[in-house]
């Protein structure tokens, strides 16, 4: 019996209570030349059960008699995935009824590009559609900002993954294995998302970022992330790196905000000495994400938006008169 063009792979842990809309998603999808792999990373509630009573020959239940964590779980996925396409869906998600259809004719019409996404309809206990770059220079602009794609939203090309021995880190018990991944499938191969929500993620309790301390987290993703790319930061310089993402390890103060602007101004060397990242857009992203913290700053701390000001080279009144306002009605609490 022939292999199937796609394998969509799925961990399943505890998501009982979604995983058969999940299962049902892929099972009805226009694309049909496939099998949906689910690897049951020890389930304590009645999920692989459910699983097990749907029938259709095109899943293959893996289970595992422990938890053994999301990357090993889907390193199981992706050694049993017989396409020449894998696809991710989280257990918890909802697949568009076309989405496997538009990602494989991008895949088969684009043979550069080795891992295809796209936009996202976010969906439980808030409700946007969220958007990634469509092309792959967009997409390195803003790796080691945030994510280049939404894993859970995209299809790889398997001979990128096998060729190269990529895989999931196994030891990582964190959230940020999904980032951490598609920097080392980013080394090897060229990006693209969909301009169009192809899946539906859900966000709630049901998340394995729920109720977690999310700037530890993001520090120990970010310094993994760093040595990935081969960018040296100490730990100080990663804490400054999360203020980017508006998180701050510690309150800021002026002298913060120049060691800030400091470490701007060593990637943009760093980046310009080894080409990791397009050089325009990159800087571009590296300006804007520097120039909207004067907002964060003006609402929180008014003497860091001071510093933000001069360090930027320019006083320009319509942020001195938004600084003004803010701090007569009197500085936001943190």
């Amino acid at each position: 019996m022939a292999a199937p063009k796609l394998s969509v792979v799925m961990t399943l842990y505890n998501k009982g209570s979604f995983v058969e809309e999940a299962v049902k998603s892929v099972l009805e999808n226009s694309f049909r030349d496939l099998e949906l792999i689910i690897v049951d990373d020890g389930s304590t509630d009645d999920g692989s059960h459910r699983v097990a009573d749907v029938e259709d020959p095109r899943i293959r239940l893996i289970p595992s008699g422990s938890n053994t964590g999301r990357g090993a779980a889907a390193n199981r996925g992706f050694i049993a995935a017989t396409g020449k396409y894998a696809a991710i869906l989280d257990a918890d998600d909802i697949a568009h009824k076309d989405r496997f259809t538009k990602q494989v004719e991008y895949l088969d019409a684009h043979p550069e590009v080795g891992a295809c996404g796209s936009w996202a309809r976010i969906i439980g206990s808030r409700e946007h559609i969220a958007k990634w770059p469509e092309g792959d220079a967009d997409a390195r602009a803003q790796m080691i900002f945030e994510d280049p794609m939404l894993y859970g939203a995209t299809m790889f090309r398997m001979s990128v993954v096998k060729e190269h021995g990529i895989r999931c880190r196994e030891d990582w018990r964190r959230p940020g294995m999904d980032y951490l991944f598609l920097l080392e499938v980013a080394k090897h191969t060229r990006l693209a998302n969909l301009p169009e929500a192809l899946t539906s993620y859900r966000i709630g309790p049901n998340n394995f970022l729920h109720g977690r301390d999310m700037i530890d987290d993001r520090s120990h993703t970010f310094a993994e992330a760093f040595g990935i790319l081969g960018i040296p930061a100490s730990k100080e310089q990663v804490d400054l790196h999360l203020m980017f993402n508006r998180q701050f390890a510690d309150e800021p103060r002026p002298s913060s905000v120049r060691a800030l602007f400091s470490w701007a101004a060593s990637l943009r060397a760093w980046n310009r000495s080894h080409g990791r990242f397009p050089h325009e857009r990159f800087e571009a992203r590296l300006d804007h994400d520097l120039s909207r913290l004067f907002y964060v700053f003006a609402d929180r701390w008014p003497m860091c938006a001071l510093e933000h000001l001069r360090l930027a080279g320019g006083w320009p009144g319509g942020r001195l008169l938004y600084l003004l306002k803010t701090n007569i009605k009197g500085p936001a609490k943190v």
